[in-house]
């Protein structure tokens, strides 16, 4: 090694001898060459293009390489990240979070690579917080998180959609209301959807408590998220589905609906009959799909079950 070449991995070196390595973890990676070769090696820090590595857990010679000769670096998924993401997948956010912040530290050093398990470990801690509802928790992380190491549409535009759930926690009813009239055309997931029509269903809750007209908007943003991502969003749908049977229950017209229930100063045609029907439908809904079991329903919902459109009539 020549004196040039010493003064340049020097500041690794030095890393190495202190035992204070560059990322407590060296991530399994391939390195993909420009001139179409790459090898398999372990990467130990990731900064402005270019990858730090040995060649594996023997090797003392630490080598450095960026462009023109590096094309792409292709992280293997770490195993506590994939045990994280099992969890995760199972609903288990309580014992994912730890995992992924676990990942988050042990890989900064690669943070600023693009698909690095750092940044993707991050951004399903962030995930965990938002689907245990701990929106303050989401809202500290939003704040530190690094963005830069992620590359996939999807997961930028929930950074983006996460500004609804920090006017949520804020209160903000009127900002939300107006972020959800902006996003109406934007092409999302149907989890972000779900999302979205939730956040706007709690704000137009809000609102109507000035603009009663409201709460039929409100109902309406409900059943977008029930409907968007019926079988992933399971929070969303079960806090939507519960959300709108608490408007229904409050719902001074289908208060009178219920009491003109088969008598002849029933209205099949009023908007208050028609939201008892509603009502009805989705209790049913929801204890068909088994929501009862994961989050029972208040018992004076079950009222609603009395309340059965005719059969041939399709509002039921």
């Amino acid at each position: 090694m020549n004196i040039r070449s010493f003064f340049k991995y020097l500041p690794v070196a030095v890393m190495l001898w202190s035992g204070a390595p560059a990322s407590a973890e060296q991530a399994a990676a391939r390195l993909l060459y420009n001139d179409g070769s790459h090898d398999d090696v372990l990467v130990i820090n990731y900064a402005n293009g270019v990858v730090t590595y040995r060649l594996n857990e023997r090797a003392l010679n630490i080598v450095r390489v960026g462009r023109p000769k590096l094309q792409a670096v292709y992280y293997y998924e770490p195993k506590i990240f994939s045990e994280a993401m099992d969890l995760y997948r199972g609903r288990n956010y309580e014992e994912a979070k730890p995992k992924f912040a676990e990942c988050e530290t042990a890989f900064r050093d690669m943070d600023t690579s693009p698909n690095n398990y750092a940044s993707l470990a991050g951004f399903y801690k962030m995930e965990c917080s938002r689907r245990m509802n701990k929106l303050d928790d989401l809202s500290s992380e939003m704040e530190k998180y690094r963005k830069k190491g992620l590359s996939r549409e999807t997961h930028l535009q929930q950074l983006e959609v996460n500004t609804f759930w920090e006017a949520v926690r804020l209160k903000d009813w009127e900002r939300l209301d107006r972020l959800a009239q902006a996003w109406h055309k934007r092409k999302v997931t149907g989890s972000q959807r779900a999302q979205i029509a939730y956040c706007h269903g709690l704000a137009l809750e809000h609102l109507a408590k000035k603009d009663p007209k409201r709460i039929s908007e409100a109902l309406n943003a409900y059943n977008r998220a029930l409907s968007a991502d019926f079988t992933a969003s399971m929070e969303i749908v079960l806090n939507a589905a519960n959300n709108a049977l608490r408007v229904y229950s409050s719902d001074p017209e289908v208060k009178l609906a219920m009491t003109l229930w088969k008598t002849e100063d029933e209205n099949p045609n009023s908007g208050g009959h028609q939201r008892l029907l509603e009502a009805n439908t989705l209790v049913k809904l929801y204890k068909q799909a088994g929501f009862d079991k994961i989050t029972p329903l208040l018992p004076e919902y079950n009222k609603f079950l009395k309340y059965s459109a005719p059969k041939g009539d399709n509002a039921g």
